[in-house]
């Protein structure tokens, strides 16, 4: 019965996956898709670092911000601060997601 379960909800996860795949690419120029695939990794790995610190969320989000923009910077990548914003947000949703299937 779990089983049933689970592979529902992994059916259910993986429909809301393609969805928002699509969502995205409708919302997102190819431009904006090629950046936001530059800087994931980046953008991820910045704000696992500092979900650890003891600073506010806002504190959090503009120091990932900085950093996402020099990075994006010292790869010669314009990017619009909404679109960094917008990656700062993924990652974290991400990040939220992520823990939550460790707890199962």
């Amino acid at each position: 019965m779990f089983e049933k379960v689970k592979l529902f909800f992994v059916g259910l996860f993986n429909k809301a996956i393609r969805a928002f795949k699509q969502f995205l690419s409708k919302v997102f120029t190819v431009s904006s898709q090629i950046v936001i695939g530059e800087l994931k990794d980046f953008a991820l790995e910045v704000v696992k670092e500092l979900d650890v610190k003891r600073l506010s969320n806002e504190k959090k989000r503009q120091e990932a911000f900085e950093r996402i923009k020099a990075e994006a910077v010292k790869r010669g990548l314009k990017v619009r601060d909404s679109l960094i914003y917008t990656l700062i947000e993924l990652a974290v949703q991400w990040l939220k997601n992520e823990s939550e299937g460790k707890q199962e």
